[in-house]
């Protein structure tokens, strides 16, 4: 992996496209390599600290190309907020004089106007498909010529493109990909490319992967997307409702899926605990319960009832069981299968290697640009979502912000390893939070492996003096309370400051931009090590097998835990003048194994009085002279 690049000068078509009036030192080396290797259709991969405007940077290296070779460039984001971003900076393009066309489109379901559509996602594809088979949806009926030439002719937002289409009297997203094939970029869910969505979704606006360029926002969640898009159980209760469900519109149905269900439920309760089982038990279970039928027919008998229900606008399992049944039977390679058994068992469905899915879309597009702040390591990302490695380029670029800005150290007097989780450690990581959180001047933090650790500490900082109110994150917080907290954090931030209590991989370490310095210090409270189970045993020995025994151990349990550390500390310094401390209470990052899978620019120092060095950070000479904003 190269650090940086830089070596190649810019091109000046390439420089022309930027849309702001110039590239930023650190800015130019990470164009110059995406430039290249779209140009000669490789796969960056990027791990690009904050700041470094990564938005800008692959949109106007992939748009370049695009425009003149004909591409079309797929923006892809899992987060509503990056699509904003995406198409404002579309929008600086247009401004500066660059004829760009880009389309804004979210899922077909979030930009539906039909009021009788079901909620569920599997139920609303078949209502929508059944409407449009039938020219039963008005909507989707009447020409979207109208509200297309508009998005063509202006970088519309989803909601904007969404309510043009309202006034013309059509179908959002119809509009969206009758636009997109005069696009240059289309702005979408990983779900257009990494899941089933693409075979239908391409042909519609006349591409093939061949022609595609990926930009991958937030690249370092890819693969866990994909995992989750293969996941699933099944379990008596849901074969029960299917049956139900199914015996108005198709009687047999109804009742095969209820001897079925009676099967399924006599294999789990023939089950004791948790355990990997092969394809053949859930084959051979519902098998049992047929009456003159195979599986395969059930299937086809499931899926049809399915439809009708869903056409008529009724909400259905019947779609979910099918596909269920159809993952069960079709996929073979790359993932789990469990068994729970007893009265409340379940059959579970986990796809462990994402490159089942990725890694024929990487061989196929024209190039790729994949691109996170903690992309890290890239070469491991590369190694899960099977690119190539012919065609793989690694980078990693510095950190573009001021390094006296940031201060970062480690407590090597507290774990949160299982085997030291006493009352007594609990203590101690609660009497080190409130003396950091004591010297510094705003808002604190602190981020915790798991909500019931939070729990314990939080019970013991209630009895300390802490000089900052509390905002403690609860497991029900939805985006208002998110939004909320926010608030909460801004109104304190004018007195002494508050103190945040969450967890690690949860949305206010990954999902929420403090911007403006609204956190002065983050406190990382553990390495959030995955807990011992079958499906983390399974995954660990699924890459230990594929990339030899040191490398499948730590991209299985290591490295998802480093990146929820480095995600956490990110909070805070999202400017070139905000400054921030970062403390790390867990004494096994400063262990070998743990501490090679931080990046170099992620220092673990270990300090004796962590409170009175980021006393010293914030008011010692330096920060005496640079205050906080």
């Amino acid at each position: 992996m190269t650090v940086g690049s830089g070596a190649e000068a810019l091109d000046p078509a390439v420089r022309s496209a930027f849309p702001f009036e110039r590239v930023r030192p650190g800015q130019d080396a990470f164009l110059a390599d995406a430039a290249r290797a779209i140009r000669e259709g490789k796969h960056l991969l990027a791990h690009a600290p904050t700041g470094t405007g990564k938005t800008a940077v692959a949109l106007t290296a992939a748009v370049e190309f695009a425009r003149r070779e004909g591409k079309l460039v797929l923006f892809l984001t899992s987060k509503h907020s990056q699509h904003w971003i995406a198409v404002e900076t579309l929008r600086r393009m247009r401004a500066r004089g660059l004829g760009v066309v880009g389309v804004d489109v979210i899922a077909k379901q979030g930009m539906c106007l039909n009021d009788r559509a079901p909620s569920g996602g599997l139920a609303f594809r078949e209502f929508c498909e059944h409407h449009v088979r039938s020219r039963t949806c008005g909507w989707f009926s009447r020409p979207a010529d109208a509200a297309a030439k508009l998005a063509v002719q202006k970088v519309l937002h989803v909601r904007e493109l969404v309510e043009a289409a309202r006034a013309c009297g059509t179908c959002p997203h119809k509009a969206a990909l009758e636009a997109a094939r005069k696009a240059h970029v289309l702005v979408c869910d990983y779900n257009y490319v990494f899941s089933d969505i693409r075979e239908r979704v391409l042909p519609r606006i006349e591409r093939q992967l061949g022609d595609i360029v990926l930009v991958v926002d937030e690249a370092h969640n890819l693969p866990d997307r994909i995992r989750s898009h293969l996941t699933g159980d099944l379990d008596a209760p849901m074969l029960i409702r299917a049956g139900k469900e199914a015996k108005p519109v198709d009687p047999q149905a109804g009742a095969q899926l209820h001897e079925v269900a009676r099967s399924v439920h006599k294999a789990l309760q023939a089950v004791e605990g948790e355990r990997v089982v092969g394809r053949e038990s859930l084959l051979d279970a519902v098998e049992k319960g047929l009456r003159g039928i195979g599986y395969g027919d059930l299937l086809q008998m499931v899926i049809e009832a399915g439809e009708t229900l869903a056409g008529r606008g009724l909400p259905t399992i019947l779609p979910d069981v099918a596909e269920f049944l159809r993952w069960w039977r079709d996929i073979k390679e790359g993932v789990l299968r469990l068994v729970v058994g007893g009265a409340d068992g379940k059959f579970s469905l986990r796809l462990l290697d994402p490159a089942v899915l990725s890694a024929s879309v990487f061989r196929d597009v024209h190039a790729s640009l994949l691109m996170s702040g903690t992309l890290h390591p890239p070469a491991m990302y590369a190694d899960l979502l099977g690119i190539e490695p012919a065609r793989r380029v690694l980078r990693a670029y510095p950190n573009p912000f001021p390094k006296e800005n940031r201060r970062v150290v480690v407590d090597p007097s507290v774990t949160t390893s299982y085997d030291r989780r006493t009352p007594a450690m609990y203590a101690r990581i609660a009497e080190e939070l409130v003396a950091v959180a004591g010297a510094v001047p705003g808002n604190v933090a602190a981020f915790f492996p798991s909500y019931e650790l939070l729990k314990e500490v939080l019970q013991r900082v209630r009895t300390l003096p802490i000089g900052k109110q509390l905002v403690v994150e609860s497991q029900k917080w939805g985006a208002a309370e998110r939004a909320r907290a926010l608030e909460t954090l801004r109104a304190l931030r004018l007195g002494g400051g508050g103190l945040l209590l969450g967890v690690q991989g949860g949305s206010l370490s990954e999902g929420v931009d403090y911007a403006g310095n609204l956190l002065a210090a983050a406190v990382i409270v553990g390495l959030p090590l995955s807990p011992p189970n079958l499906e983390v045993e399974a995954l660990k020995a699924y890459y230990m097998r594929k990339f030899g025994a040191e490398r499948g151990y730590d991209y299985a349990y290591v490295y998802p835990a480093v990146n929820k550390v480095l995600q956490a500390a990110g909070r805070c310094i999202r400017s070139e003048r905000d400054r921030a401390a970062i403390v790390v209470m867990e004494a096994r990052v400063l262990q070998p194994r743990y501490a090679k899978c931080f990046p170099q620019d992620f220092p673990l120092e270990p300090v004796a009085d962590v409170a009175s060095e980021v006393r010293t950070f914030f008011y010692g000479p330096v920060a005496s002279a640079r205050p906080c904003s």
